[in-house]
């Protein structure tokens, strides 16, 4: 068989399947990673991601940014941001575009920004002038019937879809938006309604069986994580490996109801701890095969005590406190800590500060109560 007649052949097999991509996979789909041009009638109908927040499924392709083109419709403006219903005849959805720093400088200020240029070369000159007009459009508000190019995120807010603009513009030439129509025929049939997925993950779906696809989507992955989490907040366990989380009850009943192998058992078991190693619940020792627990008083606490009461009497740390990538730098010279994550020191320094021994300074720096 030729290497074209395998990958259509993979294809194939991938379509026949009603599973959409594992979250683990996701990222290697082109559409994850770009602002995607789409309809808005498109945009607003897609379906929510349980999974994974702030993601959405345009049937099997993850869909986290978009780019639309559309008119104005209705406009209205806060102390803070400007919100549009755009308009681009499929379909009507808010757009939030957020005033930036120049918003707050009047005409005066721009005039004399640009007198401040006049040294500049003729392009450069042009250029600054431009981007003023742009900037002064911007900080006025687009007009009702303005067409408008805008790429953001998709939010909800108040129970509705709505676009946050990362980037939006207003469009001189009203045949951008013939252009973008057209654009639009093209990449729904050659990309978004097909499965243009890569090689690599063809084969590694394909190579999947049914059973262990529903698996990596995370049926039983989420009700492990919810009894792990009870169990740490309730026994305040030392440590944990896979010997004792096959032995608590709850996760044994939840086996049971399913049929897996104790490789799987054990491959979910260890999926699990490294999301909650993820999150700062837990982290592994080096040279150990169990995980120990960030709980209130844990020896790692006390190691992030030792650092604090060091470093903030140098004159370095004295005013603002020490970065908490500072502690983590600290934290990994120890051999016990070497591969620590940032998120298991910040941790223990929320437990510190939620029990007034450190105190935060700024978003990113913390400061000991006593010295």
């Amino acid at each position: 068989m030729s290497k074209d007649a395998m990958t259509l052949d993979n294809v194939d097999r991938f379509e026949s399947s009603n599973d959409r991509l594992p979250k683990h996979l996701c990222g290697l789909d082109f559409c994850f990673h770009v602002f995607n041009k789409m309809y808005i009638q498109d945009i607003i109908g897609i379906e929510e991601c349980c999974v994974i927040p702030g993601m959405y499924w345009y049937k099997r392709h993850p869909i986290y940014k978009v780019d639309l083109i559309g008119v104005v419709v209705k406009k209205q403006e806060n102390i803070r941001c400007f919100i549009y219903a755009v308009d681009d005849g499929t379909g009507v959805i808010t757009c939030c575009c957020w005033k930036n720093r120049l918003h707050d400088q009047s005409s005066e200020d721009m005039e004399n920004t640009l007198k401040r240029c006049r040294n500049l070369p003729k392009v450069l000159k042009e250029k600054m002038s431009s981007i003023m007009v742009s900037e002064r459009t911007k900080r006025e508000g687009y007009d009702l019937g303005d067409l408008v190019h805008i790429r953001g995120k998709i939010k909800i807010f108040r129970g509705e879809r709505e676009v946050v603009a990362s980037y939006h513009n207003k469009l001189d030439d009203p045949n951008m938006e013939t252009v973008r129509m057209s654009e639009l025929l093209v990449l729904y049939r050659t990309l978004y309604d097909v499965d243009t997925l890569p090689q690599k993950v063809l084969v590694e779906i394909t190579d999947m069986s049914p059973h262990s696809i529903k698996l990596c989507q995370g049926e039983i992955a989420p009700k492990l994580k919810e009894i792990l989490v009870t169990y740490i907040e309730c026994n305040h366990p030392e440590e944990l490996d896979v010997e004792k989380i096959m032995n608590i009850s709850e996760v044994n009943e939840l086996f049971k109801e399913q049929i897996q192998t104790s490789v799987d058992q054990n491959s979910e078991i260890l999926k699990v701890l490294g999301v909650l190693e993820g999150e700062g619940r837990i982290f592994m020792k080096q040279k150990s095969q169990a995980y120990e627990v960030i709980n209130p008083g844990c020896l790692l606490e006390d190691f992030v005590m030792d650092i604090l009461k060091r470093d903030c009497v140098k004159e370095k740390f004295q005013n603002g406190g020490c970065h908490y990538l500072h502690i983590v730098d600290e934290v990994r010279k120890s051999p016990d800590y070497s591969s620590i994550r940032n998120a298991c020191v910040l941790t223990c320094l929320n437990n510190l500060e939620y029990q007034s021994e450190v105190i935060r300074t700024s978003f990113h720096h913390y400061f000991i109560c006593k010295i």
